[in-house]
């Protein structure tokens, strides 16, 4: 087997930078045949590393993405733009390797979040596994775009804006506690907006004052917080999870009950599981993807998922 390692030195408060070492020395001691990019930006890597292995004729080949949520969803978005124009029945397998702070997907896939054994899972690994990965279509600008763990408009990707932001964030063992500060300073402060939510073949809904609105192929977001406890990537539906802005004492409410598990029976929150949604806000709101921020824009989107495999267990 053949690693192409696309690993972030800066993912987890430069984590990854530390510990590379050691995965070198893992990788020698299993005598993994392998070779190594660091990436500015994954995406371009990805499809170089396809490039190389098409043009090899490499029949048994696995990216590895070393690096946290961010890194994972880059790489992925590499492989579906260089498929987009290089047809091939039999995609190169993605691996993930978390050693950034958020690691989301590891959690929801069930991935070992110490990157050992994570790694000795990968090199032990002898097929891959399809699962469904979140697609999404921007109906303003004809574009399109893909996701492994969530999209999401309002609350998390303020959150998210905030977080990354946030001197914690890089911070080696208070970059876990971002998304907590951040969290508490949104409940207090954000305004919540209108949307319109059509789910499948159901009727139109409108929201006047959605609070929180994430579309999720996997149970976590935001570091570790379960917001749909059955949600799964081996299912071709996704959820959405939309949350009312109420009182504050309501909103600390559904914050509390998340962690018991039980928020999605709180009557101001609503939740779809279908295999095609479409999304409509009114006004410039914050987006994020995989954790990554989109900026400040109106949304008008239409969202599925497309099948791909992973090296997983």
């Amino acid at each position: 087997m053949k690693y192409f390692i696309i690993i972030n030195l800066h993912a987890g408060g430069a984590n990854a930078k530390k510990v590379w070492p050691d995965i070198q020395k893992q990788l020698a001691a299993a005598h993994a045949d392998y070779q190594t990019a660091y990436p500015n930006h994954a995406v371009e890597l990805a499809e170089q590393a396809l490039s190389e292995i098409d043009t090899a004729n490499q029949t048994d080949a696995v990216l590895i993405a070393a690096g946290g949520d961010g890194t994972l969803h880059e790489t992925l978005l590499g492989c579906q733009h260089y498929y987009r124009t290089h047809q091939n029945d039999h995609p190169v397998p993605i691996a993930f390797l978390p050693v950034g702070s958020g690691n989301d997907f590891a959690r929801g896939l069930k991935i070992p979040l110490h990157w050992e054994k994570a790694l000795a899972d990968i090199l032990t690994q002898s097929a891959a596994k399809t699962i469904n990965v979140g697609h999404y279509t921007d109906l303003d600008h004809h574009s399109e775009g893909f996701f492994t763990n969530n999209f999401g408009i309002g609350f998390d990707a303020t959150v998210v804006h905030l977080a990354n932001h946030s001197s914690l964030k890089s911070h080696q063992f208070f970059g876990q506690f971002s998304y907590m500060a951040a969290i508490l300073n949104v409940i207090i402060h954000f305004k919540g907006f209108k949307t319109e939510i059509l789910p499948g073949n159901m009727p139109k809904v409108t929201f006047d004052n959605t609070f929180l609105l994430t579309t999720t192929d996997i149970p976590y977001f935001g570091g570790g917080i379960n917001i749909v406890p059955s949600a799964s990537v081996f299912d071709d539906h996704l959820d959405l999870v939309v949350v009312e802005k109420t009182s504050l004492w309501q909103l600390i409410l559904f914050v509390s009950m998340i962690f018991l598990k039980r928020h999605l029976r709180l009557k101001f929150i609503h939740h779809y599981h279908e295999k095609e949604l479409f999304i409509k806000t009114n006004g410039n709101r914050l987006g994020q993807i995989d954790g990554e921020e989109l900026g400040e824009r109106t949304f008008n989107l239409k969202l599925d998922t497309v099948k791909y495999p992973f090296w997983i267990r």
